[in-house]
Order: C-alpha cells, then structure tokens, then sequence
C-alpha cells in the first residue's frame, strides 16, 4: 500500500509538471520573458510557502542543518540551473527535440541508481523505460530542428542536472518532510535564478492580472506541489522507478495543450501516449525487483 500511495503522489506531480507548458506559453503570450517567468515563479512559491508553514506549521520550516544545507543545494545548483539549461536550450532547437532531450533523464536515473547506488534493476524496469522512451519519441515526434549544436548540450546538461537532483534526493532526504524540503530547494532555486535572470524589480509592480493569474498558477500547480509530491513518492520507491513513473508529464502537456491552448491532436500522438501508460504499468508490476 505505501508503494502504490507513492506511484499515486509521483503521477499527481507528474501531471503537475505537466501543465508547465500551458503556463509558459500562455505567460510568453501575455509578454513575460522566461526570466520573469522562472524568477518569478519560484519567488511567488517561496513566499507562499514561508507564509503558510510559519503561520499554520511553524515545525516544518526547522530542520537540521546538514539536511538545508542539502536542499539549499538541491535548489540551487539543482533546480535553478536545471531550469535555466533547459529553457536556454529551447533557444536553439525546436521545443519537441527540447522535450526529448530532457527526459533523457530516467536513462540517467536508471543508470545513476545501478551503478552508484546498487539499486538491483529488474528485466520489468528496463522494458519499462525502453518502452517509455519508445513512447516519448512517437508523442512529440515533429518538428525536429537545430539552429545551435550547443542547444542539444544545454538540453542533455539539463537532463543530467535533473537526473542527480532525483538520485540525491532520493538517497539523502528518504526521512525528511517533503514540505520542509520543498520549502528550501524552492526558496534557493529562485535565489539562483533571479542572481542569473536578473528581472527588473519594477516589473513585478507592473504585472497585469493575466500575468499574476498566470505566476499564481505556476507557483502552486506546477511548483509546490509537485515538487512535494515528487519527493514524497521518491520515500516510498526506487529512484529509478520514480522517474519513469513522472513521464506521465510528456502525456499530460500534450492534451492539456490541446485542450487549453487548442493544439491539435494527431493520431501518432495518441498512439504514443497509449505506448508511455503501457510503461508506467510495466514499472508498477516491478516494484518487488
């Protein structure tokens, strides 16, 4: 049962994560850059979440110092460099090639977890990732382009970054509160990312109600939750299994584009969502490896 509770809070910050196209293109739409828009997303999360922890659960915000110490790194030289590489390298490939790329990371995972931290994985596991990266390529297959060679390296450094941020999350906070955890990987993120970005102050007094909408939005849906969520799974399972598992987030982007922002939904699509579902099942029957 604790298993299964996992897989259920790693799919829930899956589609979390999976909504993070449908504020970026709705942000970009309303005239935030990608600096704002990161910046201020993790900003906005932070003070929420210092906010509600001191005054509902002040408990949460104490924790031992080895284990800020963690999470502050965790978030900055996690998260915030993760986010940037990727974003950075949407600039010189197109968004699908992007997407491929970055989830590169459960083949890192998967090999992270075997040969550094042993994890003993079974033939189930490895056709569920075969399978899910399989899938990957069918769902976002399109427009593949390169205009920056240096692009496709800013995209496979995004998905090793985020590939050691999972194993070392999943090694070194297995009894942590996820919410204690949350609130430091976040509040470093959005120190390291308005140190790079640099936004203008000002701007923040002159969002319109869009855009706050907008931030709103990406700060609790695809931030606070599902980064607590994620590490509350990864507490209950494999490294390895949580990050085929949160591949649910390519699937979910895909229709909630098509539903929210109206883009169409082709056949192959489909058929590529249905081959990652089939995965996730694959990796749920191996729990017992």
């Amino acid at each position: 049962m604790k298993f299964f509770i996992g897989v259920l809070q790693v799919l829930l910050a899956g589609i979390g994560f999976g909504f993070l196209g449908v504020f970026g293109r709705l942000g970009y739409q309303n005239g935030l850059t990608t600096g704002e828009l990161l910046s201020f997303r993790f900003s906005l999360a932070a003070i929420l979440l210092w906010s509600g922890l001191i005054l509902f659960r002040p408990k949460l915000v104490t924790l031992h110092p080895k284990q800020i110490l963690i999470s502050l790194c965790l978030g900055f030289l996690g998260y915030a460099v993760f986010s940037t590489l990727y974003f950075e390298s949407m600039k010189g490939i197109s968004i699908p090639l992007a997407a491929m790329l970055l989830f590169t990371f459960p083949i890192f995972v998967n090999l992270g977890a075997h040969f550094i931290l042993k994890e003993t994985l079974s033939r189930l596991q490895v056709t569920s990732l075969i399978t899910a990266s399989i899938g990957l390529v069918v769902l976002l297959w399109g427009d593949i382009s390169v205009q920056s060679y240096n692009s496709v390296f800013l995209a496979l450094g995004a998905a090793l970054t985020y590939s050691i941020y999972v194993l070392v999350s999943g090694k070194a906070q297995q009894n942590v509160e996820p919410l204690s955890s949350s609130l430091y990987v976040i509040t470093a993120a959005a120190i390291g990312l308005w140190f790079y970005h640099r936004p203008a102050p000002a701007k923040l007094l002159e969002l319109n109600a869009h855009q706050a909408l907008i931030i709103l939005g990406i700060a609790t849906a695809s931030t606070i939750a599902p980064l607590t969520l994620f590490l509350a799974g990864l507490q209950k399972m494999k490294s390895s299994q949580a990050s085929i598992i949160v591949m649910i987030e390519p699937v979910v982007a895909t229709f909630a584009a098509s539903y929210f922002l109206h883009e169409d939904l082709s056949q192959r699509q489909l058929v590529g969502a249905g081959i990652i579902l089939v995965a996730l099942v694959l990796d749920a029957l191996g729990k017992k490896a």
